[in-house]
């Protein structure tokens, strides 16, 4: 987690680059309804992530992530999308069940443990019989 950011924060900057990549702009209405939260929460997320100057937000506005926390949302989201695609393809976890560990995942695990996993998962991707054995030894025929 970045100094600062609670989890929660670290998951509005994440949805906020999600849903400007998908509409090309955001507003308090999309992370409601992305999160299915009441106003009054998205506002105060908001109101302290604009003070981290993480976003810029007018009232009534739309909510656009400045170079820091466009930096940063990156950055959270390329975790979480490696840590999903490593539990699922590569531990052949249900994507149900990686997407909610790796959403869990991304704000705590260390950068070197990352990396690791990163580097892992370029193995087998690279070394398909490699990944094959793991698959087996992983249903139980070892």
């Amino acid at each position: 987690m970045s100094e600062g950011l609670t989890k929660s924060l670290e998951d509005y900057l994440e949805a906020i680059l999600i849903i400007f990549n998908a509409k090309g702009e955001v507003r308090v209405k999309d992370l409601m309804n992305f999160f299915d939260y009441k106003v009054s929460s998205v506002n105060q997320a908001l109101k302290q992530l604009k003070a981290k100057g993480y976003i810029l937000h007018e009232k009534y506005g739309s909510v656009k992530l400045t170079e820091k926390g466009l930096k940063f949302a990156n950055e959270i989201y390329a975790k979480h999308k490696a840590l999903v695609d490593f539990l699922n393809k590569i531990l052949g976890v249900e994507p149900e069940i990686a997407e909610h560990d790796g959403c869990s995942f991304e704000h705590f695990i260390h950068p070197e443990t990352f990396e690791k996993f990163s580097a892992m998962s370029d193995f087998f991707k690279e070394n398909p019989d490699c990944l094959k054995k793991l698959k087996k030894y992983l249903e139980g025929d070892k």
